[in-house]
């Protein structure tokens, strides 16, 4: 996963350095590599940069990897990062990361899921989430019961006390 947000902000540093003088001017600018591409944007609102990539591991295997991230001029922050890999024998294993934060609040979830060669699904996800108003929070899980490979979720929602209370 950090090797996913290290490559984005990789890309985005070699497209301001390929940059010319009249794509620096608007604010936007493009670059597409033979694996991949970026694109970064800045203006009085804030700034945003995505990229992504495909490579053949080797094992043989092809990930594709891709990511966003933004800076907003009131103070907000965002990014999402994210990879899938499949492999020669049929199995596949997709991860996932996200977070973002302002004046009302945060969020950040991150989890994976995981296809083995014979069909068999496992994995989870986590997520947490802050009201700054109420001071009121999230925290939940969601994992895939290997014995029925059905989604089960557990959550709870706190007060600024830190006292439990129902999730609406």
């Amino acid at each position: 996963m950090r090797k996913t947000h290290h490559t984005a902000i990789a890309l985005a540093a070699m497209a301001m350095l390929f940059a010319t003088t009249a794509e620096a001017r608007r604010g936007v600018v493009h670059v597409r590599g033979a694996n991949g591409g970026a694109t970064a944007a800045a203006g009085a609102r804030g700034a945003a940069i995505r990229g992504h990539g495909t490579v053949q591991n080797a094992d043989g295997s092809i990930t594709h990897a891709s990511g966003r991230a933004f800076a907003g001029a009131n103070g907000s922050r965002g990014a999402r990062a994210s990879s899938t890999t499949v492999s020669p024998d049929g199995s596949v294993t997709r991860q996932g990361r996200l977070a973002a934060s302002g004046a009302k609040g945060s969020v950040a979830s991150s989890g994976s899921v995981t296809r083995d060669a014979d069909g068999t699904w496992s994995g989870g996800r986590s997520t947490s989430a802050t009201n700054n108003q109420t001071g009121t929070s999230y925290s939940g899980s969601t994992t895939i019961d290997p014995a029925t490979g059905k989604p089960v979720h557990s959550g709870t929602c706190t007060d600024a006390a830190g006292n439990v209370i129902p999730c609406r």
